[in-house]
């Protein structure tokens, strides 16, 4: 009985179950139960015995095979046939008289004017809706089907309050606290015993102010809301017709009633007498009046029809009344994070309804369980949101955990200048409105908004402009960002991506002969025999040394720190937190106390069998270990090296120390700083100049020990690497945050500190006590030749670019398969899989698409296919396109194949420029190619 056959246009609808009532009795089966089994299926009238149902292999035996094919099934038999019968008489082949008997036979009562009717669908609708009625056979099936909130609510309220996608019984958590307990329970609580409220707003509607009881007074109000503008403005002018044929007879005035109270002086407010009727003008007529009359009842109109909002939801805990103050949670606000209180308002109910369809009924208060509209709302929740009475221990059930990420950006600005105030506020309503939009302002003024995609950006923008800020607004074309890493290929000669630096220099150069990066304006050429990625830089004033090498992370490595970027961030925001505490009481109580939330989808296997530890203290090395176990028969990372950098040389990550690049300090730079062992999970002491100006006075120039100058020896061996930590790690974050290619951050690079030597003899000047003065300096010439050796180690390999992705599921009948496809393939996307759903005639093709190819994809399938297929776009993440952006062909066949120009798109490359144009950086153009004389040839 779960399943409804019926017509929407024509407003009928039965359950198989309403004719198995009916044909019980006539086929003398005892129960309505037992023939509603059998009335969907291979199953028959035996055409002897009318009071017997045989199946399909009883049939064909008794009567032969030929009799089944011939047969009509039972459910055709006894439902639909009586239903084909109606449309037969009353629409297809018009009659009377059957119709007549028809009405009569299922006892119907059709009002004589449809009987009448010229047109044939309001017979038959008056028919099918006496008789198979649409809103009955729903709401008899919403009441046998569904659950009743308190059988519904344990099964269904846990993976909303722990956000996890099991909700089997056998997987239930059982309550923890006694929040749960009662949204468990749908415990509505009482006056003695008061249980915590928990309500969730789904939608926030308008309603006009006339249809709440709260503003309606009495016949007149109800008159005003059913009569029309027009009616209301004829009434009006009869009115004034009406009195002015009744003072003819005193010409010398207008009636009072006429004008508005702003037009007339008030006798008590003016201190003078005045008389009871105005001059008139001269000019003064009946349609002047009725024109001014015509400006007061639009007014009036205007207020009596100011909207006010109304939010619908359910309570799943408590008892909500009149007058009760509660806690509204927007989408972004979490308990546990205190930058999210700007999401948390405190509201007071107003009035409570219950909405009948148009009709709001006034209730005082609302027990658990029931839907409800409430007002006073206004604000606090703008689209959605968690009503609560304690908003630190009730969960917020409105918080949106899904893997679609904010990842399209775009600047917008008002038209007019004058409306920026309108347009900043309409920005912060939207980022409390909607959880999956990021706003941000910035330095420059300008504001961007971050949406999840074309349709959701569309939406956005509808909602700032007719909503929140009210105000036109112009937006910028959409910026999707990208990725950029290298790979272990051969990289192209003759790159030249003309950066210049703090120090005038060219960012890199890769000659042409040797293939090897060399530095523009150094005359230290670079060794042959260095190995690939390993680059030898000094500060500009040459007392720091590095040496400094770059390589490609392996792909599983990449994917884990990807995925468990989240994982991460807590376990370094727990080292930050123990390292400004000192471990004090606040840190160990989140270490006891802190669960990991939610789990993280993995792909592997092998990963699935281990469990990550819920405490967090145990996260850090749960993280360290799996990583390590991602290295396993990578080219290019012996076993006993990983398991040295994992245990003591991985410093620190990036981008933003959460990202998936590596900082690995050599053992001889350890041995340099002092230090055995260390860990970029581990707590770390402050390794700036304050923490280490005791041990080194020449850095921090602390003279007050000795009256004399430092001497060379001891400026000599003062430096350490421990020194220089903070400044490489600066670096090592600049370059991982923008990269060479298009300055978007770096995804999969090893940077490893092989050395480190401080050479004081190299300063231009050969006083100690002025290059003490300029040591401050030399902590920005660190972070500049960190950032530049990594920049052009990247380039030492083959660079790629990892486009944003988005997963398309598309669904199309095989007439359009073509052209989907074709679709797909000029937005450079491709094909992951195609099969075709059983019993339909429909192909699910799952396919990827880069995000920066995907706007007017939608569209453009719609047009393509005819409407018969409609694409679902979901954010998968980065991946590496296999191009590279600097490919030429050099090879005999390359060059036979494509010829010098390569006149083939590299899209890569196309990419790349025009990311940096946008930015404003250099972009390498050929403005005339190939140009000749014109020769005009004549006789």
């Amino acid at each position: 009985g779960n399943v409804l056959f019926g017509s929407a246009i024509d407003g009928w609808a039965f359950r198989v179950n309403h004719f198995a009532q009916i044909f019980a009795e006539k086929l003398g089966i005892p129960s309505p139960s037992k023939l509603q089994a059998l009335m969907w299926g291979d199953y028959y009238i035996d055409p002897k015995n009318k009071h017997r149902v045989l199946n399909g292999k009883q049939l064909a035996k008794l009567y032969g095979a030929a009799r089944v094919a011939t047969s009509v099934p039972l459910f055709v038999q006894l439902c639909l046939n009586p239903v084909w019968q109606v449309y037969e008489n009353a629409v297809i082949n018009v009659d009377q008289e059957k119709i007549d008997k028809v009405i009569g036979a299922l006892n119907v009562k059709v009002h004589p004017r449809d009987r009448r009717s010229k047109d044939s669908r309001v017979v038959l609708t008056a028919i099918m809706q006496g008789w198979l009625s649409l809103a009955q056979a729903c709401m008899s099936a919403i009441v046998e089907q569904l659950p009743s909130p308190v059988d519904a609510q344990p099964l269904r309220l846990p993976p909303l309050v722990h956000k996890s996608p099991k909700s089997a019984a056998e997987s239930r958590p059982p309550p923890k606290n006694d929040v749960e307990k009662a949204l468990y329970e749908c415990a509505s609580g009482s006056s003695d015993a008061p249980v915590p409220l928990v309500a969730y707003i789904g939608k926030v509607v308008s309603v006009p102010r006339a249809s709440l009881p709260d503003f309606s007074s009495g016949k007149v109000q109800a008159d005003r809301v059913t009569m029309s503008a027009e009616e209301m403005r004829a009434k009006g002018r009869d009115a004034v017709r009406r009195e002015l044929a009744l003072s003819r007879d005193t010409p010398t005035g207008t009636p009072l009633s006429v004008l508005s109270p702003s037009d007339t002086a008030s006798p008590l407010s003016s201190g003078i007498s005045t008389p009871l009727h105005v001059e008139a003008a001269p000019e003064a007529s009946i349609d002047s009046l009725a024109e001014a009359v015509d400006k007061q009842l639009v007014l009036k109109e205007s207020e009596s029809e100011d909207e006010i909002l109304i939010g619908f939801g359910r309570l799943y805990s408590g008892t909500i009344s009149v007058g009760d103050t509660l806690w509204a949670m927007q989408p972004k606000y979490n308990a546990k994070d205190a930058k999210t209180l700007p999401f948390l308002k405190q509201t007071t109910v107003q009035s409570l309804y219950m909405m009948m369809g148009r009709e709001f009924v006034q209730l005082q208060s609302v027990p658990a369980g029931n839907v409800f509209g409430i007002r006073g709302i206004a604000g606090a929740i703008l689209k959605s949101g968690t009503l609560a009475s304690d908003a630190q221990i009730c969960p917020n059930l409105a918080a949106i955990h899904t893997e679609t990420f904010p990842i399209v950006r775009v600047a917008i600005e008002p038209i007019n200048p004058q409306d920026m105030d309108k347009l900043a506020r309409g920005l912060e309503l939207l980022n409390q409105a909607d959880a999956c939009v990021q706003v941000v302002s910035q330095t420059t003024g300008e504001h961007v908004l971050v949406t999840a995609g074309e349709l959701h950006l569309e939406r956005c923008l509808k909602d700032l402009r007719e909503r929140f800020a009210q105000c036109e607004i112009h937006v910028s074309e959409p910026i999707v960002p990208f990725r950029e890493g290298i790979v272990r290929q051969s990289a192209q000669p003759g790159v030249v991506l003309g950066e210049v630096g703090s120090s005038g220099r060219l960012l890199a150069i890769i000659s042409k002969a040797s293939g090897k990066s060399v530095d523009a304006d150094d005359s230290r050429a670079k060794p042959e025999d260095l190995p690939r990625g390993e680059i030898h830089t000094a500060t500009a004033n040459g007392q720091v040394t590095l040496s400094i090498l770059v390589e490609p992370l392996p792909e599983k490595t990449i994917k884990f720190m990807t995925r468990h970027a989240r994982d991460i961030k807590r376990v370094v925001n727990l080292a930050s937190s123990q390292r400004r505490h000192r471990l004090n009481a606040a840190a160990e109580a989140l270490d006891e106390m802190d669960v990991i939330a939610g789990s993280v989808d993995v792909d592997s296997d092998d990963e699935a069998k281990t469990t990550k530890p819920s405490r967090l203290s145990e996260l850090g090395p749960w993280l360290n270990t799996r990583m390590q176990e991602t290295f396993n028969k990578a080219k290019g990372w012996e076993p006993l090296r990983v398991e040295r950098i994992m245990n003591d040389g991985l410093r620190v990550l990036g981008p933003r120390q959460v990202g998936p690049n590596m900082l690995i300090y050599s053992t001889q730079v350890l041995e340099q700083s002092g230090r055995t062992s260390s860990s970029w999970y581990k707590q770390r002491e402050h390794n700036g100049r304050g923490a280490s100006s005791a041990a080194t006075p020449y850095l921090s120039g602390d003279e007050s020990d000795s009256e004399d100058t430092p001497t060379l020896e001891s400026v000599r061996t003062a430096h350490t690497a421990r020194d220089f930590e903070e400044s490489i790690n600066t670096g090592f974050q600049l370059a991982m945050q923008s990269g060479p290619l298009c300055f978007e951050p770096v995804v999969g690079v090893a940077v490893t500190i092989k050395n480190i030597v401080f050479n004081p003899e190299a300063s231009t000047s050969s006083d100690a006590a002025r290059s003490a003065s300029s040591a401050s300096s030399l902590s920005g010439q660190v972070i500049t030749a960190v950032r530049d050796a990594i920049w052009t180690g990247l380039l030492h390999w083959s660079p790629r670019l990892h486009l944003a992705m988005y997963t398309c599921d598309i669904q199309a009948t095989s007439e359009v398969l073509g052209k989907v496809y074709g679709v797909i393939n000029r937005r450079h996307g491709r094909i992951l899989s195609e099969e075709m759903r059983e019993g339909t005639p429909y192909f699910i093709i799952k396919a990827s698409i880069p995000i920066v190819e995907s706007f007017g994809f939608a569209d453009e399938i719609r047009k393509r296919s005819s409407g018969a297929a409609v694409p679902l776009l979901i954010f998968r993440g980065f991946e590496s396109l296999n191009v590279d952006p600097f490919w030429v062909p050099t090879t005999e066949e390359e060059l036979e194949d494509l010829g010098e120009k390569a006149d083939k798109d590299n899209v890569a490359k196309k990419y790349m420029d025009g990311v940096r144009k946008r930015k404003g950086l250099f972009v390498e153009r050929k403005i005339v190619e190939h140009a000749e004389k014109q020769r005009t040839l004549k006789k």
